[in-house]
């Protein structure tokens, strides 16, 4: 019985010792990630956005010089199933502002233990929604064409955090609409487009994307069109942003939300010197 005591209590170190150097090697993957957003081009602010969109941005910008990097956290609720409960989670995300890409990772946790991390993430044309148990071993991976207009979307729909990247980011493609103004981005899997719509204040309130891929339980994915909403604007970091946002899907029974989000920390990175 002790030798088979010894055995197990061996077996059980080496999987902790092993799930410990994959959760480091996760992270740093995800740092090497993250340092590659803050790389900045030099690009001097654009001066063919849309009259609406500027005013926005510089709104948003609030006098202060652009930086190289946006770093926030949320509390947030998601959805992880079609008529499933609201299951609580904390986050935090790294935006391109000169770069279009970003990372977010978020915890489902049981006391101090962050029993599945969900990692999304859009750079250098590629998208990727990734789940992993305990930071380290991954339950599922979505990857292709689909998530990386998926993806993209994700960052275009979330420029309102980023009045920045809105004023820097040349690779953003921008047209006005009827009711509102569209922003587009290539991608390696094709272009990404999402639709903004404004308040009487001038104010990013609404957002649409058309056919979207959206994983269901049954593992197929669906295109369905995508929506959400912005409120609560004021400063935050040194930034006027809205600091609550909803986004669900638009299934044949009607919009149902999976989202929603407070941000609770945001910071901007300032550009180096020249």
């Amino acid at each position: 019985m002790k030798i088979v005591l010894w055995i197990l209590g061996l077996a059980l170190l080496a999987a902790i010792v092993a799930t410990a150097a994959q959760a480091l090697f996760v992270s740093r993957t995800l740092a090497a990630r993250e340092a590659r957003l803050a790389v900045t081009k030099g690009g001097t602010l654009r001066d063919d956005l849309p009259e609406v969109v500027r005013a926005f941005a510089e709104r948003g910008l609030a006098g202060a010089p652009p930086g190289r990097v946006v770093r926030l956290r949320q509390s947030v609720e998601m959805v992880l199933k079609p008529g499933a409960g609201w299951q609580p989670m904390r986050a935090r995300q790294v935006i391109g502002i000169d770069t279009a890409g970003f990372v977010w990772v978020a915890a489902m946790t049981v006391g101090p233990i962050a029993l599945v991390k969900a990692i999304d993430a859009f750079g250098e044309g590629r998208g990727m929604l990734d789940i992993r148990v305990l930071g380290a071993w991954r339950m599922g991976v979505s990857q292709g064409p689909d998530a990386d207009r998926a993806e993209a979307a994700r960052y275009l729909a979330e420029l309102p955090w980023s009045p920045d990247a809105i004023l820097l980011n040349r690779d953003l493609i921008w047209s006005e609409t009827a009711d509102g103004v569209e922003v587009a981005l290539d991608t390696a899997g094709g272009e990404a487009r999402v639709a903004f719509y404004f308040d009487a204040a001038g104010d990013i309130v609404r957002m649409t994307a058309k056919d979207r891929a959206a994983t269901q339980p049954d593992g197929s994915v669906w295109l369905l069109d995508w929506a959400g909403h912005f409120s609560d604007y004021g400063m935050v970091g040194g930034r006027r942003i809205p600091r609550r946002g909803e986004v669900g899907y638009i299934y044949p029974t009607g919009y149902e939300a999976y989202w929603r989000g407070t941000i609770t920390d945001y910071r901007v990175e300032a550009r180096s010197p020249n």
